[in-house]
């Protein structure tokens, strides 16, 4: 298959992951809370494994060692976004009450113009490459696009507005993917730093944004079973190597 048009659905793939939002109508918050945390897990679990065991080596592959520093930019790029655009990560639904709603949308857009951006130079890269940085982004933007959901909903979007524009929101990886793939080419030797980049944004999510989420939770049990999602979550990623 003709590697923009994988792009092209994978992006829209993760776009349509924002009307996932639409859960919080149907199920009760508890119910919400409990299935989200094994979800952060193992989103969690994808993200480190999608930059340690894909795209680091890659990006070391394509450039050597000394793109390295561009996953610390990644890292500080994402920390700005989340401190001055109020682009928050949410994985309950209703814990946005205080933040805007439109500066979650501006937040939000950039995050999936990223998205977007590292979905089309992992693609670029390798097939292999490509799908495991989906996935991560899809299990990441489950509970992320709820959250998202929330903050309109208690912003005072209508339903079908919130939807709709938590959608157009989300085709902004659209228009990353295809500047990407258009512009990137042009630029030989870039794909490296954009690889280590796009790692440095995926430790950033897990570290500061997901782990947090799971060490609110103290009992034995659920404990047990998110450290057994988490490395379900890497494991999964790893098992993505095999894939050609």
């Amino acid at each position: 298959m003709d590697t923009s048009l994988v792009i092209l659905i994978s992006v829209l793939v993760v776009s349509l992951i924002s009307f996932v939002g639409a859960m919080t109508l149907v199920l009760r918050k508890k119910q919400m809370e409990n299935a989200l945390i094994f979800l952060v897990s193992f989103s969690a679990g994808s993200c480190f494994g999608g930059a340690f065991i894909h795209l680091f080596p890659e990006a070391i592959e394509e450039g050597g060692a000394e793109v390295v520093g561009f996953a610390i930019i990644g890292i500080l790029v994402f920390f700005v976004m989340e401190k001055f655009l109020f682009w928050q990560h949410c994985h309950k639904p209703g814990c946005h009450e205080h933040t805007f709603a439109y500066m979650n949308l501006v937040g939000d857009g950039i995050h999936n113009f990223i998205d977007g951006m590292v979905i089309a130079a992992s693609y670029l890269a390798s097939t292999q490459l490509g799908v495991a940085s989906t996935i991560a982004i899809v299990l990441h933007e489950i509970p992320q696009e709820i959250g998202d959901f929330a903050v309109l909903i208690k912003g005072g979007f209508a339903t079908s507005k919130a939807l709709l524009v938590n959608f157009l929101t989300a085709l902004m990886a659209v228009v990353g993917a295809l500047v990407t793939f258009f512009v990137l080419p042009s630029f030989e030797g870039q794909l490296a730093p954009l690889l280590a980049f796009a790692a440095g944004g995926f430790i950033y999510i897990a570290g500061t944004d997901l782990v947090p989420e799971l060490h609110k939770e103290v009992g034995t049990k659920k404990s047990v079973g998110i450290f057994i999602s988490l490395v379900l979550g890497v494991i999964l990623i790893w098992l993505l190597r095999f894939v050609e």
